[in-house]
């Protein structure tokens, strides 16, 4: 039987004006986490449904194949399996619960909205037609309140959607994109991501992609370091785009991910994106950038592109919007809004009253000053990579911290002045050491070796700071290993 969620409690006194108070935040989750109860972790009941999971679904699923663990319920950065241990969320749903799992004003907005309308076939109504004017307030630069939105339901359907909007607006067939990248699995948005054991035996993949150099600074395409490098990468993807003779001839888009996911949680220098946006104007090609799993506050700011003061043409947005629901989205510069084909994409489930109507939640609760949770962010997360940078002094294996806000990673090598990455079975022993110590986590990078943090914004700095320890002594007491 599922135990009962606490009832959120009347609100704590504030620490300060303008920013939530940590006894307010840790109403938000279960009490004491992380709290282990059985001898092992997954425990009988979890480990009966995992291996029920494993008969009757799908081993495509990435979450239910390298991570042993079940989700009966969750509460703000916490969540419980079927056997009562709690864990604290270091994954934040996949940088998806950037409010919280089941946040009582999204819990009642769903008790609200439910009895009224759910299903709408893609047509007009209040939620979404809310949402709409939501989403065009906290867009970035001059799309704000200059924008319109086309829905969809997962992030892999939004990046769809960007590329034919893109090619349909420019009349041209290619799409530039950055090694390391993770846009989605369908075909078009798979073309463009980039891990071989996402694309392996799926092919061929939409043709006219062409994959540039992103900006990893610490294993940089031609071997220079930041500054002096002089931004090689940018000028190699200017040289590109914009040169002849080298197989690119139309673009119609750039995109990228503001700070890239799956490649290894990565955090482009502040000239980055204002020659990205150069070169796109200079080629007539739409900048689009996908923020789905760095966007709604993670970095401390709205939209990660804030860091860099330019405006793209398209945003991609999904994840932290939607929260518990499924939601994601293309938001477009006004100015093309006449320039598509009205009618010309379907699609059934977008514009789910009840997904909208969670979405708007969501955007109050991020946006309410009195809370200030991007503020927040932004504050504790450098707390916490600093925490982070004082573990890497120490370490001979943790070669690199970096991150803004609740986006922050680490990543492990063998030897520090090589660079050579960690051996990717110890990651992994560590990430399930992590799981049996009650912190739900998942790894990324391009060799497997990057430690990624983004749980929640209401986490409870405890938590977080707590989390982070874990993290460094588990690291440590694998630097043999590590080593070898």
């Amino acid at each position: 039987m599922a135990t009962k969620k606490p009832a959120p409690k009347k609100a704590a006194a504030k620490a300060a004006p303008g920013m939530i108070s940590e006894s307010e935040l840790s109403e938000l989750s279960y009490p004491d986490a992380p709290k282990i109860v059985t001898k092992s972790v997954p425990g009988p009941k979890s480990k009966k449904m995992w291996t029920e999971a494993l008969k009757f679904e799908s081993p495509t699923r990435v979450g239910g194949y390298y991570l042993p663990f079940v989700w009966e319920e969750a509460l703000g950065a916490t969540i419980r399996d079927p056997d009562g241990n709690v864990f604290v969320d270091l994954t934040g749903g996949l940088g998806t619960n950037n409010t919280g799992h089941t946040h009582p004003k999204v819990v009642e907005t769903i008790i609200r909205q439910a009895p009224k309308l759910m299903h709408t076939l893609d047509m007009v109504n209040p939620p979404e037609l809310e949402l709409s004017k939501a989403l065009a307030k906290i867009m970035p630069g001059k799309l704000k309140n200059n924008c319109f939105t086309c829905y969809a339901t997962s992030g892999s359907a939004a990046i769809e959607i960007a590329i034919k909007y893109a090619k349909y607006l420019t009349k041209r067939p290619e799409i530039i994109a950055f090694q390391g990248a993770y846009h989605g699995i369908y075909n078009g948005s798979l073309a463009l991501t980039t891990s071989y054991h996402y694309r392996a035996g799926y092919g061929p993949f939409m043709p006219g992609v062409t994959h540039l150099p992103y900006a990893y600074c610490y294993r940089c395409f031609a071997g220079l370091s930041y500054p002096s490098c002089g931004m090689a990468c940018a000028k190699y993807a200017d040289d590109t785009v914009n040169g002849p003779y080298t197989g690119v001839y139309e673009p119609a888009a750039v995109i990228v991910e503001t700070f890239q996911g799956e490649g290894g949680y990565l955090v482009p220098p502040a000239e980055f994106y204002p020659m990205i946006r150069e070169l796109c104007d200079k080629a007539g090609a739409l900048m689009i950038v996908d923020e789905i799993q760095c966007g709604f506050g993670r970095s401390g700011k709205m939209w990660a592109i804030e860091h860099y003061g330019v405006t793209p043409d398209i945003v991609v947005w999904g994840k932290g919007v939607g929260g518990d629901q499924p939601l994601t989205g293309v938001s477009v510069d006004a100015k093309y809004h006449d320039m598509l084909d009205g009618g010309s994409q379907p699609a059934t489930f977008v514009g789910n009253a009840l997904s909208c109507a969670v979405g708007c939640t969501n955007i109050e609760i991020m946006t309410d000053p009195q809370d200030n949770l991007i503020g927040r962010a932004a504050a504790v997360g450098e707390e916490m990579l600093e925490k982070m940078r004082a573990g890497m002094e120490k370490s001979p294996v943790i070669g690199e911290v970096r991150g803004k806000g609740f986006y922050l990673s680490m990543e492990i090598v063998k030897d520090k002045k090589t660079r050579e990455p960690a051996d990717g079975n110890v990651i992994m022993q560590i990430q399930g050491e992590m799981l049996a110590k009650g912190y739900v986590s998942f790894v990324c990078g391009r060799n497997g070796n990057v430690f990624r943090l983004m749980p929640p914004l209401t986490t409870p700095k405890e938590y977080f700071a707590t989390a982070v320890d874990t993290l460094l002594a588990t690291i440590k007491s694998h630097e043999a290993e590590l080593t070898a």
